[in-house]
């Protein structure tokens, strides 16, 4: 009987597949690349506007629930134009009032400040299903330079989140900064951007126009003269008077 000569791949043959395996990855790879990016951006916008939602319902519940003076929790001074409007007072919720919470030293009705970061916590505690870890009592904001970032602001302080929200006496966020998994969103004015760059660094002190530089796109007009500044309204405790302090961050 004759056997049958089972007919391989020549030299030639391997290296042309080899070949056209090779241009298809060069062709593919960046595409994929460019989908799974544009999907973890997609991905980190929607908890951000979970975010958002929770801040803002509960804040709106409870400045029409509560009849008391929240002027006190409104205490950060926040600039639109610094050449031609007077200041506004904001309130502001970072991980220092997130890590005081988890930790057991939020009290809610210690002091108008504390109260609605102890609300604003308890929604966000309710709004995700992943461990937010308590970490350091610390303000990412100050993690405002390329070198003094996002993930360090992790690593630092030993937490798998940062977040900093600036909200109105109405209960609406004017500014949020998430940074969660390699992914820094910020909502500003109704829209988000995002910043998924290794340097990724929170805005702190800086004008907000550097929120869109940062991602290489233009700012709108107004945004070279709006920042929050790093002065907050406290209460002498003697007196009782108002007065301005500096670095809460």
């Amino acid at each position: 009987m004759k056997r049958k000569l089972k007919k391989g791949f020549t030299l030639v043959e391997m290296i042309i597949v080899i070949a056209i395996i090779g241009i298809l990855a060069t062709l593919l790879v960046p595409a994929i690349s460019h989908y799974v990016k544009k999907a973890k951006g997609t991905a980190a916008i929607a908890d951000a506007k979970v975010i958002k939602s929770a801040v803002e319902s509960s804040l709106v519940m409870h400045l029409m629930e509560d009849n008391g003076d929240h002027t006190p929790a409104f205490n950060k001074q926040f600039y639109r134009n610094k050449a031609t409007m007077p200041v506004e007072r904001v309130g502001c919720f970072t991980n220092i009032s997130w890590s005081k919470y988890k930790n057991g030293k939020l009290i809610e009705n210690e002091s108008p400040s504390q109260k609605i970061d102890y609300i604003i916590a308890s929604a966000l505690d309710g709004a995700f299903s992943e461990k937010w870890e308590a970490g350091a009592e610390a303000n990412p904001l100050a993690y405002n330079t390329s070198s003094n970032n996002c993930e360090k602001f992790l690593k630092d302080k030993k937490t798998n989140f940062a977040l900093a929200v600036m909200y109105n006496n109405t209960g609406s966020v004017i500014m949020m900064q998430l940074y969660r998994k390699g992914v820094l969103v910020t909502y500003v004015d109704g829209e988000y951007i995002v910043n998924m760059n290794s340097d990724a660094h929170f805005v702190g002190r800086a004008f907000w126009n550097t929120i869109y530089k940062d991602v290489g796109r233009t700012a709108p007009a107004g945004y070279e003269t709006t920042y929050l500044s790093n002065y907050q309204v406290t209460t002498d405790k003697n007196t009782g008077v108002e007065k301005t302090d500096s670095g809460w961050y």
